[in-house]
């Protein structure tokens, strides 16, 4: 069994046995919620603003945003959030529903708005934002062999307010490197955002990179599973898998949900974050054997 099997199957075990929820590997002062009230985000609107991936955990409407002296960044796009309001059921002629006991029946009534993250504005004065406390930053000398002897890499900048990659420009951005609660976070976030791009045209052309994919689509979630598992892989080659397996498997966990529960898909995309490690780690793949009548 080779190290990628090896760490595959650790991360199925993992999920069998069940896991902490995912934590986002950068201090953020807690989970998603509003600048002002400072209510935390629940239910669904908890998982779609934690996997922003945002350096800072606060949000803003429009109106909040201005309330604040503060504007919105060019061409930053707003977040969705739901939430529902319990009115009277009413029946024929417009009388209110009652049950046995007298009481109004109530129904809930979806109402949606968007929000800003606080990174994606500009003007807002700093004593509104509660600050994360910054941690000293050590090189894993391993780790760091891996990222900078990638063939053909992508751009790596550490000053955005979340971890991404942007395939138009070929770029991964990363939050500070004092902002992660550990170091060895760090390299797992940057591994993930690493394999991504081994999906760019001028690397592996894989599709969950070069096509367009809508956020929670499964080809989206297919990818993301490649990234993750990916990241693994590079940890354990880096020798500090031991220290974000929980995490990786969580995060799997969250994607695994949006792709009917299969495990099975844990395998597939293995296959994909192999090939992906191995274009990173500069591994050539093996020949293929056309047979020779052994």
């Amino acid at each position: 069994m080779n190290a990628y099997e090896r760490i595959t199957g650790l991360i199925i075990e993992k999920l069998d046995q069940g896991i902490i929820p995912w934590q986002q590997p950068w201090s953020a002062g807690g989970v998603p919620r509003n600048l002002i009230t400072k209510k935390p985000y629940r239910g669904i609107n908890l998982l779609l603003l934690s996997t922003l991936k945002y350096e800072y955990p606060y949000f803003l409407t429009f109106k909040q945003v201005k309330q604040l002296k503060g504007s919105v960044k060019k061409d930053e796009k707003a977040h969705l959030v739901v939430f529902y309001k319990w009115l009277e059921k009413t029946g024929p002629g417009g009388n209110i529903v009652r049950d046995e006991e007298g009481k109004a029946e109530l129904a809930p009534m979806l109402r949606y708005y968007y929000v800003f993250n606080v990174s994606q504005c500009e003007g807002i004065a700093s004593k509104h934002v509660p600050r994360p406390v910054m941690r000293e930053f050590n090189p894993i000398d391993e780790a760091e062999r891996i990222a900078l002897e990638m063939p053909n890499p992508p751009e790596i900048r550490f000053d955005g307010s979340r971890a991404c990659y942007i395939p138009r420009d070929d770029k991964i951005k990363m939050p500070s490197i004092n902002a992660f609660k550990s170091d060895e976070e760090l390299y797992s976030t940057l591994f993930h955002e690493l394999v991504h791009s081994t999906g760019h045209e001028s690397r592996l052309n894989r599709k969950g990179v070069t096509q367009a994919a809508a956020f929670g689509s499964r080809v989206y979630s297919e990818e993301e599973l490649v990234a993750e598992l990916g990241a693994a892989f590079l940890c354990g080659e880096a020798g500090i898998v031991n220290r974000t397996i929980n995490n990786s498997a969580a995060y799997i966990r969250g994607w695994l949900s949006k792709l009917s529960n299969d495990k099975r898909l844990v395998v597939f995309a293995a296959g994909a974050a192999q090939k992906a490690c191995d274009f990173i780690l500069n591994k050539r793949q093996p020949e293929a054997n056309h047979g020779s009548g052994d």
